[in-house]
């Protein structure tokens, strides 16, 4: 997990959570309201088109005169988390089952302290491929010269 994470707050307009998402160069973040997690946002989120945004038909609004989309309004509510307490195994398969790619971890208050995210398993995973490879490469038999 990652203990420094980038979060967003739920009043913040949905153009400035992107362009901070995209400086910080993360997917997504979790949608804090004093100090607990209340949502999570990805640039998804943040870019696609919205729902209730008209450019043709009888309620035809100019660009211009949209109303600037807040965070609250694309976030997911009350998001998947996990516990730090939880096995690697256990977050990972709630991630797989849920169809999402970061996790933040909550203590039992639901404050934040962290984010799972899939490039941290993917360098968990790595890391341990990595020392089992050498552990394989230390056991092969060498033939020596006489």
């Amino acid at each position: 997990m990652t203990k420094s994470i980038v979060f967003v707050s739920r009043e913040m307009p949905a153009s400035e959570a992107l362009a901070y998402l995209a400086r910080h160069g993360i997917g997504g973040a979790p949608v804090l309201e004093e100090g607990r997690v209340v949502g999570i946002v990805t640039t998804t989120d943040l870019a696609a088109p919205h729902p209730y945004a008209r450019e043709t038909g009888p309620f035809l609004r100019r660009r211009s005169e949209w109303p600037e989309w807040q965070v609250r309004d694309l976030m997911t509510e009350n998001p998947v988390t996990a516990s730090p307490d939880d096995p690697l195994v256990e977050a990972v398969v709630r991630m797989a089952r849920s169809h999402i790619d970061r996790l933040p971890v909550v203590d039992r208050d639901g404050r934040s302290i962290g984010i799972l995210a899939r490039d941290d398993v993917v360098h968990v995973l790595a890391r341990a491929a990595g020392r089992k490879e050498a552990l394989i490469q230390e056991q092969r038999p060498m033939l020596m010269s006489d």
